[in-house]
């Protein structure tokens, strides 16, 4: 397996390029350094690509490598030159200071990074499986659609399946650079997949970690070995659903809380006429990291504005009453005023996620259970790092600066009990509406509080030992991080040995693979992925086909490079499809079927995957199965039960 992974490393240095190039030059000229430079750069990536694809749009420019690279390099021009306009602040000669927390960084990233690498790519398998779930359908076919039209903007994808609202792209834009041409598409998205878990993930939460901690390095290293500690963030994004854009935006929103703290308190520290001038660098990196969350998935912006209103109420309380009268006001309008704006967001979320919540599975007495044990929607109890997560509640509790970071586990536990608990309409819609009631969509939020509680648990840990055992205080405390480092990297390594694929439970029903694995009874069967690749060899380039789409043929236009009807897992809600749905294969003899094609452009093939399902994004569609025999349908291919005929019946 592993070398399959190896042969695409010339893609996945491209994917590295696309992720951080672009963040990484914008960064240069903000000023940031060192690990804000780093953590920041993915965010500024992603905000900048997916505002340009928007822009591009409107100036009817072609998305592709070279107009992506212009715009960057324009962009950066343009900052370039507004810093010098507002005075770009010198930075002071580099200090010689120990290279021993940056060495312990490093080491935490290789560890957290390399446990998040080979647990993705065990569950994956090989870089060109493909998500056998019905998301992944859309999303694929949206890279298509990509390279077919040239347009990435969140204002266009949806022409996909003929729409024409906001569908947030910025996963699909970055990932469509990465896809240097039609055939290597699942590849692309997993190895964006990879970038996301084992590099993204790690820079962020460390940086997150050393801003809610005020630097302190030992906490910041440990989060980032402890990154892979949660198997709810990122690894469950990867399985379920999939939910490629909202892996993309949770991965964003450490670093974009981060850079907002950091903005607030350059703000509130600064003299008046240094506030803008120390300020602004780090303020549009914040800026272009928000864009990059909101136009990876809007919800996740209500993660970034609770957390960073959190620690602006707590920072705010513990100098209200050593502060002045200007003080207290300007900050009782500056946190009712957010708080305002983050109430109306959140509503506005949840009533535009309509009604789809999810059903509750799970008793309370169990959900609270899952809460303690980081065993959230049925995954394997996190006994290490709950454990580390009570002592760092209780060291956050002690605290005052850090007890905001309680505030916010206790909320987002609160929102998962509510999901995976009860079913009160109007309760689950308004407060769990924004990620439509889905346990998993909420449970992946927790990581963003638990790892760096959990790092604070362990570096309290150190402190004490280092303090209390006249032998360990030899080692001090700085050798005593880096073999908690090791022992996170032993420990995940048994895990990923004992247990390297762990298998989703939904309710009563328990995965029996991986769901990137193809046989004869997934998603896309494996005649019926062989089926669609051979289509550019069967049919014409212009040819159309119709199918149903809950069977997974709605891959052809991904796979087999040829349009279909529909191009997502979810059929169209008309009169003319429920016609075919019941009745395609009588077209021989029932013309009100030839009238239903011609409604869709009068598709001359259709593929057989089978009649479909009734589980959840299934539908049973007699009418498009069992040609054989039917008058009006002649076979051109088959593999296996997988089959292609041409409509002759409309001729």
């Amino acid at each position: 397996m592993i070398t399959d992974w190896l042969a695409q490393s010339g893609l996945f240095a491209l994917a590295l390029a696309v992720v951080f190039v672009p963040g990484l030059l914008v960064g240069l000229v903000l000023r940031l350094r060192g690990l804000v430079l780093w953590a920041a750069a993915p965010g500024i990536s992603v905000g900048l690509l997916s505002v340009l694809a928007i822009a591009y749009s409107f100036l009817g420019i072609r998305w592709g490598h070279l107009s992506v690279a212009i715009g960057v390099v324009i962009v950066g021009a343009l900052l370039y030159a507004i810093s010098l306009l507002v005075g770009r602040r010198r930075l002071a000669p580099p200090r010689r200071r120990s290279r021993v927390p940056n060495l312990l960084l490093f080491a935490g990233l290789v560890v957290g990074g390399a446990l998040n690498a080979a647990r993705l790519m065990t569950y994956v398998g090989v870089p060109e499986a493909i998500s056998q779930t019905n998301d992944a359908v859309f999303h694929l076919n949206v890279l298509r659609w990509i390279a077919e039209t040239g347009s990435a903007s969140s204002l266009d994808v949806s022409g996909l399946i003929g729409g024409t609202t906001f569908y947030p792209a910025a996963w699909h834009a970055i990932t469509s650079l990465v896809a240097v041409d039609v055939a290597q598409i699942p590849v692309a998205a997993n190895l964006v997949s990879l970038v996301i878990a084992a590099v993204m993930w790690p820079l962020a939460i460390a940086l997150f970690a050393r801003v809610v901690s005020n630097g302190n390095t030992a906490v910041t290293a440990l989060a980032a070995a402890l990154s892979a500690g949660l198997l709810a963030f990122p690894q469950l994004m990867f399985e379920w659903g999939v939910l490629y854009p909202y892996a993309l935006s949770l991965a964003v929103i450490p670093a974009a809380a981060a850079l907002t703290i950091d903005v607030v308190r350059i703000w509130m520290g600064a003299a008046p006429g240094e506030k803008t001038r120390r300020a602004i660098g780090v303020a549009a990196a914040a800026l272009l990291a928000v864009a990059a969350t909101t136009l990876s998935q809007p919800s996740s912006i209500l993660v970034w504005g609770v957390l960073v209103m959190l620690w602006l109420t707590g920072t705010v309380l513990l100098r209200y009453r050593t502060s002045d009268r200007l003080f207290r006001r300007r900050s009782l309008v500056v946190l009712i005023g957010g708080w305002v704006a983050v109430a109306v967001v959140w509503l506005a979320l949840a009533y535009l996620a309509g009604h789809v919540l999810w059903r509750s599975y799970r008793g309370i007495p169990g959900a609270l259970v899952d809460v303690v044990l980081n065993s959230h929607s049925l995954l394997p109890a996190a006994w290490g790092t709950s454990a580390l997560l009570i002592v760092g509640l209780v060291v956050a509790v002690r605290a005052p600066r850090l007890r905001w970071l309680v505030v916010a586990w206790a909320g987002v536990s609160l929102l998962y009990v509510i999901s995976v608990a009860t079913d009160l309409p109007v309760v689950k819609r308004v407060l769990t509406g924004p990620w439509y009631g889905d346990s998993f969509r909420l449970a992946a939020i927790v990581p963003l509080i638990v790892v760096p509680l959990a790092a604070i648990g362990l570096a309290a840990l150190i402190r004490v030992v280092a303090r209390r055992w006249p032998d360990a205080a030899v080692l001090a405390r700085t050798p005593l991080t880096g073999i908690a480092m090791a022992v996170i990297a032993v420990a995940g390594t048994v895990g990923v040995v004992v247990a390297p694929v762990i298998l989703l439970r939904v309710a009563a029903d328990t995965d029996e693979q991986s769901r990137y694995a193809m046989d004869a009874d997934s998603y896309l069967s494996s005649d019926e992925y062989a089926l669609l690749r051979e289509l550019p060899d069967l049919i014409p380039e212009d040819a159309v086909i119709i199918a149903n789409p809950s069977t997974g043929a709605a891959f052809a236009y991904v796979l087999g490079d040829r349009d279909i009807i529909p191009r997502t897992w979810s059929p169209p809600q008309s009169q003319a499809w429920d016609t075919l749905s019941v009745g395609l294969r009588d077209a021989g003899e029932d013309p009100a079927v030839c009238e239903a094609l011609a409604a869709y452009g009068a598709p001359e093939y259709v593929l057989d995957f089978g009649i479909g399902g009734t589980g959840p994004g299934e539908y049973l569609m007699p009418g498009m199965t069992e040609f054989d025999g039917q008058p009006g349908f002649a076979e051109v291919a088959r593999e296996g039960d997988a089959s292609l005929w041409r409509i002759t019946a409309c001729d």
